[in-house]
Order: structure tokens, then C-alpha cells, then sequence
């Protein structure tokens, strides 16, 4: 079994044994550290600064000559020949050559794309599949607009956080 199947499993148990429609993943977390039911070692201290300074570097943020807050640091995948895994840089608008930039933008894009390719695939398979047999209504994938208005405001949501897990407390040296 996978990690994955395993944490799957761990919830969908909680999940019955409760009864619940929805998995409360606190809940859910709860029932398994209570249980023994997770037995992962704890992230290494490189690996805790390696997810802070990525989550600090995908943040930070500056206001541009229009006034608009844009973030400082694009992720940047580059890929070798000889490379198992991607090396992931990340590049400042400021001073970014425009062939990085490109790129860095590209990246996301291709991102987001995916994104939209699984919320059709998802919502399509509900649509067939519930056992409602209801038909949700058809959702508008051209962000044109939204786009433009982001453009004109200099606005936009970055609230989302990748995982859950609260910033730590700044230390004093």
C-alpha cells in the first residue's frame, strides 16, 4: 500500500467509524496519532528550512511602479539530462533576464492549465457518476476578463496556503 492509499485509508476509516458524511481531516488526524495508526518520522531540520524558505520565497512580495503588490520570486524548474529530479531556482522580476521570466511564467501557466484540465475531468465524472444524477451547471474556463480586471485593478487573492501548517514564531538572535 502506497502512502497515500494509507492516509486515504486512515481518514475513510475515521470517516466510518464516525459516521460522518466528510472527513474532518483534524478529526481524522486526531484518531490516527491516538491509534498508532501514523508512524512517519518527523521532517529533518533541512527539510523544515527547505519548506520555509520555499513558502518565504513563493510570498514575499514588493509594489511595482503602477503600485501594484507582485510577488519578488518566481519558481523556476530546469530540468538536466542527467537529472532525476527538477532543480527549482527562483528569480526575481526585477533583474530576471526576460528568457527566465518566460519561462517562470510559462511554468505557471502550464500549471494552471492542468489545473482546468482537472476540474473538467473531475466535474464531468461527478456529473456522470453521482448518485443524484444531477448535472452541475457548466463552469467558464476563459479568464480573459479576469485577467483584464486583474490588470487594470493590480488585485488579486494570495491567500492560499499550501498546507496547514502555522509559521513558526520569529526568533530573535
Amino acid at each position: 500500500m502506497t502512502f497515500i492509499e494509507e492516509m486515504v485509508k486512515i481518514a475513510e476509516d475515521w470517516q466510518e467509524q464516525e459516521g460522518a458524511s466528510a472527513i474532518d481531516v483534524e478529526a481524522a488526524v486526531d484518531y490516527a496519532l491516538k491509534n498508532k495508526l501514523y508512524r512517519r518520522q518527523p521532517p529533518s531540520q533541512r527539510e523544515l528550512c527547505l519548506r520555509d524558505m520555499r513558502r518565504a520565497l513563493q510570498q514575499v512580495k514588493f509594489v511595482d511602479a503602477q503600485g501594484n503588490e507582485v510577488r519578488a520570486k518566481h519558481a523556476l524548474r530546469i530540468m538536466g539530462e542527467q537529472m532525476v529530479l527538477p532543480l527549482i531556482v527562483y528569480v526575481d522580476p526585477r533583474t530576471a533576464k526576460p528568457d527566465l521570466m518566460h519561462e517562470a511564467f510559462k511554468q505557471n501557466l502550464d500549471a494552471i492549465k492542468n489545473d482546468v484540465r482537472r476540474h473538467a475531468i473531475e466535474k464531468h465524472s461527478y456529473d456522470l457518476n453521482n448518485i443524484y444524477n444531477a448535472t452541475l451547471p457548466l463552469f467558464d474556463y476563459d479568464f480573459n476578463q479576469v485577467a483584464e480586471d486583474a490588470m487594470m485593478t493590480g488585485e488579486y487573492d494570495d491567500t492560499y496556503e499550501p498546507d496547514d501548517i502555522p509559521d513558526p514564531e520569529p526568533t530573535e538572535k
